[in-house]
């Protein structure tokens, strides 16, 4: 009975709710994604990792669906690669910089399994735990965020990002999304060894 309701439910009332909310999200995130001077890949890449604290992160998948068969293109993903990015350099700051061993094999590991497209270790083992890097790494990862905006950078799919992602940016976009993630880790690392 359960699943009769409810599959009644969700085909005739929740799910063409869904789809008119969904709509409006996609259309703000384009407006948002088109603010002029790269505005938008500097907000999105300054509050992504804020976002993934709270854990609703991976709402963006849908997000990014929705770009990707509207558009054929997928900016998001260029975006929060940056902050991501940012995130593990500023794991790889803390593991160069601290002098306890415990910190130090915790940190790398972290730092690598960011580059792979997970930050969750980096952000709760090491950078929120310190406060300054995870803060530092959010404005690392708004300026990476903001120069993939002004590069035009959009991946040809979704799911992944930074080391695995590399493949959503074959179709010519390599040099950019390189120049890229050398900003973004650059200062995420800058900033927090500093």
């Amino acid at each position: 009975v359960t699943l009769l309701v409810m599959s009644i439910l969700g085909l005739f009332v929740i799910g063409p709710v869904f789809h008119v909310v969904e709509n409006y999200i996609l259309l703000g995130t384009k407006a948002v994604l088109s603010l002029p001077f790269g505005l938008g890949g500097l907000l999105i890449g300054g509050v992504h990792q804020i976002i993934v604290v709270s854990g609703v992160h991976h709402i963006f998948n849908l997000l990014e669906i929705q770009l990707l068969a509207a558009d054929h293109a997928n900016p998001f993903n260029a975006i929060i690669t940056a902050a991501m990015t940012a995130q593990g350099a500023a794991t790889v700051a803390v593991g160069v910089k601290t002098k306890n061993p415990k910190l130090k094999t915790l940190a790398f590991p972290a730092a690598l399994s960011a580059f792979l497209g997970i930050t969750e270790p980096a952000i709760f083992g090491v950078n929120l735990r310190f406060r300054k890097p995870f803060f530092l790494s959010l404005i690392a990862g708004a300026i990476g965020g903001g120069l993939a905006s002004l590069l035009g950078l959009a991946g040809t799919g979704s799911g992944i990002t930074i080391i695995p992602g590399t493949v959503l940016y074959v179709n010519g976009q390599l040099p950019q999304y390189f120049l890229m993630v050398a900003v973004s880790f650059a200062l995420g690392f800058a900033l927090t060894y500093m």
